[in-house]
């Protein structure tokens, strides 16, 4: 009885020299010995290269750089019992699909392949709405942030010229309501102005930067860390997490100072 499994995997993958020996050895595992050369690689390059080898050493000793990086690979095999497609792509992501006459066998293997691939390759989560949410809302916060500070910057370089001017004066009645105003009229400051500027500026700034890009650049998957991709990645992880834990100290910062100047303000 024939049957048929097919699988796309929702996260995305890292593929190295140790993952695709692995399910190259798996494959190999569960058809004739004189049949392994059928099982061949197809690779699709950035330069547009598209080349089937049954070597796998050959996918190892590529370049993979940013000219002639891989996009896809693909692996098949096909004799009159069982059909096999694994496919790794940078855009779509990992899928398989496993058929056959032998019921048990497509099982088996596809089980295999299942579990190896879902744990130890594709196995990068992938950013949902709620992930973009929170980069929107924590750049909202520190934009928000930033204006109250300009705004109580330049409020408080107001007031120090008003009251350098009221100290100057021989008027005492205007010095007593500079006193009695000077209150409410600093939690009051600007409010209008502060509104119309934050609404349009945030509104425009969420809409040009593409957070979504920003997300998969530093933490990317769907990549192949063959050749000269592994210290790329490697350089673009340490990046990311500098830049995240310098975030978090910006974060801390700017809310103290924000704080800080709230309370000045009062």
């Amino acid at each position: 009885m024939s049957a048929k499994v097919l699988k796309k995997f929702d996260r995305r993958f890292e593929l190295n020299e140790e993952s695709i020996r692995r399910i190259y050895s798996d494959i190999k595992k569960r058809v004739p010995e004189e049949n392994h050369k059928e099982i061949i690689f197809e690779i699709f390059r950035e330069d547009s290269l598209i080349y089937r080898t049954s070597e796998i050493d050959r996918i190892m000793s590529e370049d993979n750089d940013s000219t002639r990086k891989i996009k896809s690979i693909k692996i098949e095999y096909t004799d009159n019992n069982l059909k096999l497609e694994i496919s790794f792509d940078s855009e779509n992501g990992t899928q398989f699909s496993v058929s056959g006459e032998d019921r048990d066998a497509v099982y088996l293997l596809s089980s295999e392949l299942k579990e190896y691939i879902q744990k130890e390759v594709a196995n990068i989560p992938t950013p949902s709405a709620p992930v973009h949410k929170i980069f929107v809302f924590s750049f909202t916060i520190i934009a928000l942030i930033l204006l109250a500070y300009l705004l109580t910057k330049i409020n408080n370089t107001e007031n120090t010229e008003i009251l350098k001017s009221i100290l100057e004066s021989n008027d005492t009645n205007e010095k007593i309501n500079y006193l009695i105003n000077s209150r409410d009229s600093k939690q009051n400051v600007s409010k209008p102005l502060f509104i119309m500027f934050v609404l349009p500026i945030l509104l425009s700034l969420q809409l040009l930067i593409p957070f979504r890009k920003i997300f998969y650049f530093l933490y990317p998957g769907n990549i192949f860390l063959f050749g000269k991709q592994i210290s790329i990645i490697a350089n673009r992880r340490s990046t990311s997490k500098n830049i995240f834990w310098g975030g978090i100290v910006a974060f801390i910062i700017a809310i103290s100072t924000g704080y800080y100047f709230f309370w000045l303000a009062k």
